[in-house]
């Protein structure tokens, strides 16, 4: 046997056995303390998605950054602390103390037991941070389509939408109910309308989304023309009001008159002219219009007579056929009599009243241009002597006879108001009401003429609620609304005509399509059959999942063309919501509550609130990944 083999073992070091069965303890106990904050934390990122189907899990508030911050900050100093204590235990010499005691293991517990408590309760400081970070792996997953139950993917999306609304109510001052999407009331310091911004009138804030990702912010997407302040923060009244061409189209009881009365405000507070047909037909709507106006220090009046002969003698003339049946060929003989007999007696000058109207008719002479147009109106048509112009001027009472109240030939005009604003109600369901508001879209027609001719470009703003019950007659709305905003911004007006809904636009579908694409900002609110609307919007190129039947399994996927405003989101818009689609972009907000002003002779406290907005903590989109920008441009 070797000199090697005969070598004695070597013998055992007790004290660094000790020493590294003590810092595998140790080393065990801080990677238990460092660990057991994360377990809440982790336990309640796995049950996250869960709870991101709530509108509330989607909520940023101004304050959550600073939660965020001192939840880990405050972690963090705990396990600084312990990592300090536990060195020092370390290196005094007092865990190898505590180490040779027989009963250490009984001991351990009690000493350590405390922290480790701690260590798992400081966990819930985590959580802030944890909804955060959570928040936005989920937002990711929802925008690549990865979550795997189908249905919790729609129903995500569903509850960033609403959360995104709830937080643009709550910036302005508005309280939402969430469940049923109506406003409940307004904060005392809410935002209201009309608010200047950049030196435009703002009329809604932008709805953006709550959570967003570095990619969605940084998106190059379009911006909405003219309606949007620089900032994205604001929808905005258009710096030339031939540039406010606007189709409204939302149902009833979304807000759709706090809408109107705040562009009129804002048009008011621009200086332009504000015409206001309401074929509601409510005067309390008119009166209180009226006073808002005048609070702001604005002239306005409600009602008033209207000078139908106001304009040239041919558009006088075509006013006055109006009120004449429909060409239905028995009658058109008698039709092209009363137009001549008109024609011939404003050869110098065009009719400019009833009674005018009645003396040239009865005494044609100095009116008309030679013996051929006297013998025209003075022409006996039957054996009792009865002259054409007679016969001209009975047909044209009867029918001028029940509009007596409403018009006068020292009435206001388009192109002579009484004040900044006229406001003007009417109930279609009242014969000559309806007829009245017919004549008034003729008459808008032909100021537009005028001012085109004149090379009148001073601006003015008209606006016609429920524009369809206005239209009567052979003509059609969609035409009418076409022609209008086809010619408004030639003649440097502005337009908002708004309407319930697309069929309300025309029963004819070239019409409406034509009416809808023409130029015009497409504004739209809730409504019922909203596929009409958002095809408008555009589409985008979206990977498409199928699913098992019991919608917990994505299967094979495809890209396809999906709306860029899913329908259901009109169906389900709360009241203030609106989107504008302008210029192939499109911009989601909330209009802004107008000013609560009762004039003093109700009796009535009169409520002011502040039009500026309140730096306060209210819930907010997240500044840190918040876009200023619109949605994503659509794919056509």
């Amino acid at each position: 046997m070797s000199y090697q083999d005969e070598q004695p073992p070597a013998e055992p070091d007790p004290l660094g056995e000790t020493l590294s069965a003590i810092l595998k303890i140790v080393f065990v106990i801080a990677v238990a303390l460092v660990a057991l904050p994360l377990v809440v934390p982790t336990v309640f990122a796995r049950g996250a998605q869960m709870l991101a189907t709530k509108q509330r899990f989607w909520i940023v508030t101004r304050w959550q950054w600073i939660v965020n911050t001192i939840g880990a900050a405050l972690v963090g100093a705990l396990l600084a602390v312990e990592t300090v204590w536990l060195t020092h235990w370390i290196s005094s010499g007092d865990a190898a103390v505590f180490f040779d005691s027989d009963d250490w293991g009984a001991k351990l517990l009690p000493m350590f037991g405390p922290w480790l408590a701690l260590n798992l309760l400081s966990g819930v400081l985590l959580l802030p941070l944890t909804w955060s970070i959570r928040r936005r792996q989920i937002a990711r997953e929802v925008r690549t389509r990865r979550v795997s139950d189908v249905v919790r993917q729609e129903r995500i999306e569903t509850a960033r939408k609403r959360a995104a609304d709830a937080a643009a109510a709550r910036r302005m001052g508005v309280q939402l109910d969430s469940t049923t999407g109506r406003i409940t009331g307004a904060t005392k310091n809410a935002v209201t309308v009309p608010l200047q911004v950049g030196g435009r009138q703002a009329f809604g804030m932008i709805t953006h989304g709550t959570v967003k990702s570095l990619a969605e912010s940084f998106h190059d997407a379009r911006r909405v023309p003219d309606w949007v302040d620089p900032t994205g923060r604001y929808a905005v009244l258009p710096e030339s009001a031939s540039a406010v061409r606007a189709l409204l189209v939302a149902e009833s009881g979304v807000g759709k008159t706090v809408f109107i009365n705040g562009a009129v405000l804002c048009a008011l507070e621009a200086g332009w002219p504000v015409f206001m047909l309401d074929a509601k037909g409510d005067p309390d709507d008119a009166e209180k219009l009226v006073a808002l106006a005048e609070s702001y220090g604005h002239t306005a009046v409600a009602g008033g007579q209207w000078n139908l002969f106001d304009g040239t003698a041919e558009q006088v003339t075509a006013k006055l056929m109006r009120l004449m049946p429909p060409p239905d060929g028995a009658n058109q003989h008698y039709l092209d009599e009363i137009r001549g007999v008109l024609q011939a007696v404003q050869d110098r000058s065009p009719i400019t009243g009833v009674d005018d109207l009645r003396e040239r008719l009865t005494n044609p002479n100095p009116y008309v241009r030679d013996n051929y147009d006297f013998g025209l109106v003075t022409k006996p048509v039957d054996r009792t002597g009865e002259t054409a112009g007679t016969r001209a001027l009975q047909s044209l009472m009867v029918a001028l006879r029940p509009l007596e109240r409403w018009i006068s030939a020292e009435g206001w005009s388009y192109s002579s108001p009484k004040a900044a604003l006229s406001v003007v109600p009417l109930s279609p369901v009242d014969e000559a009401q309806a007829r009245l508001g017919d004549l008034l879209m003729l008459d808008l027609r032909n100021f537009i003429a005028r001012r085109l001719e004149s090379r009148d470009k001073t601006p003015a703003l008209v606006i016609v609620d429920e524009f369809p019950q206005l239209v009567t007659g052979a003509q059609d709305p969609g035409d009418t609304a076409s022609s209008l905003f086809e010619t408004a911004r030639s003649a440097g007006m502005g337009l908002i005509l708004a309407v319930q809904s697309p069929a309300g636009v025309s029963n004819d579908d070239t019409r409406r399509r034509r009416a809808l694409t023409s130029g015009a900002a497409l504004i739209f609110g809730r409504s019922k059959d909203p596929e009409d609307i958002v095809k408008y919007a555009g589409t985008v190129m979206r990977m498409e999942a199928s699913g098992r039947a019991t919608g917990e399994e994505l299967g094979t996927a495809r890209a396809q063309h999906s709306f860029v405003i899913p329908p259901q989101d009109v169906r389900e818009a709360s009241a203030g919501s609106y989107w504008i689609v302008q210029g192939g972009a499109i911009a989601p907000f909330r209009s802004l509550p107008t000013q609560n002003v009762v004039r003093p002779a109700t009796g009535l406290v009169t409520e002011a609130t502040s039009n500026t907005v309140a730096d306060k903590d209210v819930d907010s989109s997240d500044s840190e990944f918040d876009s200023p920008v619109a949605e994503e441009s659509p794919t056509r």
